[in-house]
């Protein structure tokens, strides 16, 4: 191979960037050489994504889970103590608190 056909591939990994499908702002990676970007710190603290952190967020104890569905209504999910699933639709009130 001569130099020409050389292609410069420089790891991305904890620096500072845009994350390419949110926009948020943080340290994180790129698994492509720069072609997109993926934040897992910001001001907020650790971010997960559910493409590719699906085994970290599996092993995590939550309280509750947030969910939108399609026409953009939040619910939250939790459990009362006999294990039954009990959801409530977040208000908009609510809504701007839990983004604050």
């Amino acid at each position: 191979m001569d130099n020409q056909e050389t292609l410069v591939q420089r790891a991305v990994i904890n620096e500072p960037m845009f994350d390419s499908k949110t926009g948020e702002f943080g340290k994180g990676y790129s698994p492509d050489y720069g072609q997109t970007f993926i934040v897992q710190e910001s001001v907020k603290g650790r971010i997960y994504h559910q493409e590719t952190d699906a085994g970290r967020i599996g092993e995590l104890i939550f309280d509750k889970l947030i969910f939108r569905s399609d026409d953009g209504t939040l619910w939250e999910l939790s459990v009362n103590n006999d294990g039954k699933p009990q959801t409530k639709k977040i208000e908009k009130s609510e809504e701007k608190e839990k983004e604050s």
